[in-house]
């Protein structure tokens, strides 16, 4: 499936990774006045897949930088 502009894919390496995924969004939330979001899980896909949507298209492309930057600081981009 291909995201649409204010949807995100975020393909999780294991446990540690979701942890990590989880206290991330925490954190933009609260940044970001609590928006919106739905985040959809389909763990039985390889890579634990879960697609993150916002209503607004300008906060899921900061969203979508904010985590890739945050993975490459990890490295694990």
């Amino acid at each position: 499936m291909v995201p649409t502009a204010a949807e995100t894919e975020v393909r999780l390496a294991g446990p540690e990774e979701a942890d990590r995924f989880s206290r991330f969004l925490h954190g933009f939330l609260s940044a970001n006045g609590f928006p919106f979001v739905i985040i959809h899980d389909t763990p039985e896909l390889l890579g634990q897949l879960r697609r993150v949507v916002f209503e607004d298209v300008c906060l899921s492309k900061k969203f979508a930088t904010e985590w890739l930057n945050q993975r490459g600081t990890l490295g694990t981009a």
